[in-house]
């Protein structure tokens, strides 16, 4: 039994390391073009570094997470580790934190700013509780 608990277990393990850095690095390309799409003066207007700033950053995390699942160093997490030894997971880490930090706080900050709306959009419409107000 608690055989089957081990390889059920290390089988988890091994599908997250794979499919992790790859969602990982969807996340962070996303950022990327988000960041490049949004106008250099709404970086400043927010005070939160520049535009090229945070397209290197996301561009960097997405380039670090996305390494892991290069054919050639086999996928998962520990490949970059075993390129790059504790370090791989720390820059990996360190991508996501960036990504995170770029969504929760400056995307949210330029959608204050260009009045950019998350989908989905809301619907004109008369009165009532869903209406515009």
């Amino acid at each position: 039994m608690s055989r089957v608990l081990v390889d059920g277990f290390g089988s988890a393990l091994d599908w997250l390391g794979e499919w992790l850095p790859r969602v990982l690095c969807l996340f962070a390309l996303a950022a990327v073009v988000d960041a490049a799409t949004t106008r250099e003066d709404a970086f400043r207007a927010i005070g939160k570094q520049t535009k090229r700033f945070w397209i290197v950053v996301t561009a960097l995390a997405a380039l670090v997470s996305g390494l892991p699942s290069a054919r050639y160093l086999g996928g998962g997490w520990a490949s970059l580790a075993g390129v790059f030894g504790g370090l791989g997971f720390l820059l990996i880490l360190a991508g996501l934190i960036a990504t995170i930090v770029y969504y929760v706080d400056v995307r949210a900050s330029l959608k204050q700013i260009n009045g950019r709306r998350s989908w989905p959009k809301p619907r004109g419409g008369g009165g009532g509780p869903y209406g515009r107000r």
